[in-house]
């Protein structure tokens, strides 16, 4: 039986509507091959404009969708029309789609014999797999027992080089530039840094950040005229790389060796634009923790950091490097008053609330705090921390946080937040002004229908209050969906600007809206549904013929409601003569026209 969480509409919703559309087109035109589902994992191979297929792997939950993954180079929001077309296969059928063990099910009957000779097996054919566990293993043993070991870092040097070489990829085939690069087993490769860096080890971490850095950078200085991602990875690095020093007591020769060779390739990254990436690692080895007066504002005993008050963005990176080492080295009253003297105030918070100080995290944000964001991120703390009150007094508060500028992002996250948490906690007063600050901040049709499934008795008064403050908006993206969805035909229609028309085909809003409308207000869906219909036409957007046969099926039922059948056939034989020579229209034209 298909599962109900997987529908067309849940899958637009994953998606752009152009992603949705063309996805849909790769579906429906068979390029997506050796479908197959295992567990909760669903891969396949879809044919593209590569030589090659791309590959999309999409992990399942009882909801719907966990996580997606494609080969291809989109990056554009939300998935790409690769994974589109792959779950529209899928929920087309899911019965008959190849059945596949686990991995975990498969291994789990196997005892360590007879594991260690399928993975010795398997590596003699795969010189790449070898590399992998070699790099997997030398973290791992470094990590192992109380006692640590150092970390070889040839290993990692290795690995590293064959994963920017493309040698050892996931990513079938090349780019029209260069190598495909795996760019996410890239970056689990730097991640095997950050044990080590929570555990307050900075050389083993440096053992693995110094030779990912030095094969990346002239990588990517080859790649640098095209690339589009993999620069990303240095800010990150230089972040790691500044922790890993301010935690590691480096003798003053090593010091000196790797402030050079961290020197020699910021200099490379200067000459394509990278400037100061790696820098903050370049400042923690030189000024570490001697900076002038940087001991008395740990000590408590300075006003603000750094002493100058016109820090720039490195210098604010190095900041956080050290308060992260402060953190992880539990020299708290240090971490407080760095932060506090920085005008970190969000994490002089976040660190009273650890420390149990729960009064105090709440006068400092009341104090300091100018933004949902630091609100949200506090209240969220204190509901991990089980002091629930305190997390939606903190939330209630910072509703009252509101700019001159537009509303941010974050003020509309806090507010839905403190809704369901609020409503999940009994405080449904609470629960219905947030869901209100929700609608009003964000105008959207998921805050309206939340609003409308929280209040029950009130809804009525509740609203008429949301309805005023879409009225009263000069912009509402949902304002149609809302009017639509809540039986305002007229008010909907009036909503749509006839100006921007043709609008985008793929609308189901304003589909449904034509729907609706037909009998009550059949002139304006004749004049909504012929200029969509008409744009694809003129066009020539073969693959969207069978979008504007439906447009004009919705045109007719207009006409017929208006009793005006006159005039649709009058109209829909100029359309067949028009586009007499389309042979993939006229048929779907033809089929309009009633028999006499």
């Amino acid at each position: 039986m298909k599962d109900k969480a997987f529908d067309e509409d849940a899958v637009r919703a994953l998606a752009t509507a152009e992603s949705f559309a063309r996805g849909k087109d790769y579906a429906r035109q068979g390029a997506v091959i050796a479908l197959e589902r295992r567990g909760h994992e669903l891969t396949a191979e879809v044919e593209g404009s590569e030589f090659s297929p791309y590959v999309v792997t999409i992990e399942l939950h009882g909801d719907g969708v966990a996580a997606t993954r494609c080969s291809c180079a989109y990056d554009w929001g939300g998935a790409c029309k690769h994974v589109v077309a792959v779950l529209l296969k899928y929920i087309a059928a899911p019965s008959a789609i190849a059945q596949r063990p686990s991995l975990d099910s498969m291994l789990e009957g196997l005892d360590r014999e007879a594991l260690v000779a399928l993975l010795v097996k398997r590596a003699r054919e795969d010189r790449g797999l070898i590399r992998w566990l070699e790099a997997e293993l030398v973290a791992e043993m470094g990590l192992a027992g109380t006692q640590r070991t150092a970390v070889d870092p040839e290993p990692i040097r290795r690995q590293v080089k064959a994963l920017l070489s493309g040698s050892h990829s996931r990513k079938r085939g090349w780019s029209d530039k260069g190598t495909m690069i795996d760019e996410e087993a890239f970056e689990a490769l730097i991640d095997k840094a950050r044990p080590f860096l929570e555990a307050g080890d900075g050389r083993n971490a440096l053992n693995i950040l110094e030779p990912v850095t030095e094969a990346l950078v002239p990588v990517w200085r080859e790649q640098a005229d095209w690339d589009e991602t993999l620069h990303e990875f240095f800010p990150s690095l230089g972040q790691m790389i500044a922790e890993a020093v301010l935690m590691s007591d480096l003798l003053p020769e090593e010091r000196d060796d790797l402030m050079v060779q961290l020197d020699v390739w910021q200099g490379m990254l200067d000459e394509y634009g990278l400037d100061q990436y790696l820098q903050v690692a370049i400042d923690a080895l030189d000024q570490g923790w001697d900076e002038i007066g940087l001991k008395d504002v740990l000590a408590g005993q300075g006003r603000s950091w750094p002493l100058s008050g016109n820090g720039d963005w490195t210098t604010a990176r190095l900041t956080e490097a050290r308060l992260r080492v402060l953190e992880i080295t539990g020299r708290t009253e240090a971490f407080l008053n760095l932060a506090n003297a920085a005008g970190r105030h969000g994490d002089h918070a976040m660190m009273l609330v650890r420390l149990g100080r729960i009064a105090d995290a709440q006068n400092h944000a009341r104090k300091r705090f100018h933004s949902a964001e630091e609100v949200l991120l506090l209240a969220r703390l204190l509901k991990q921390a089980a002091q629930i009150d305190a997390a939606l007094d903190i939330a209630e508060w910072g509703l009252l946080l509101r700019r001159d500028d537009e509303v941010s992002h974050g003020a509309v996250t806090l507010a839905r937040w403190l809704r369901d948490t609020a409503g999940l906690s009994g405080r449904h007063s609470l629960a219905l002004v947030a869901a209100r600050a929700a609608f009003e901040r964000s105008l959207s049709l998921e805050d309206f229908r939340a609003a409308a499934a929280l209040a029950g008795p009130e809804w009525a008064s509740l609203r008429s209050r949301l309805l005023a403050s879409l009225a009263a908006a000069k912009y509402a993206r949902d304002r149609t969906g809302i009017y639509l969805g809540d039986g305002m035909v007229e008010e909907a229609v009036r909503s749509v600007d006839l100006m921007s028309m043709p609008g985008d085909p793929s609308d189901a809003v304003l589909m449904r809206l034509a729907d609706a409308a037909h009998a009550s207000h059949p002139d304006w869906v004749i004049e909504i549904a012929g200029r969509i219909a008409d744009g694809i036409m003129e066009s020539g957007q073969s693959g969207r013929y069978e979008l504007a046969a439906k447009w004009l099926e919705m045109a007719a039922r207009a006409y017929a409601a208006a009793a005006r059948f006159e005039d649709w056939i009058a109209r829909i034989d100029l359309l067949i003569e028009r586009h007499r020579r389309k042979h993939k229209l006229r048929p779907l034209l033809e089929a309009l026209r009633p028999d006499p």
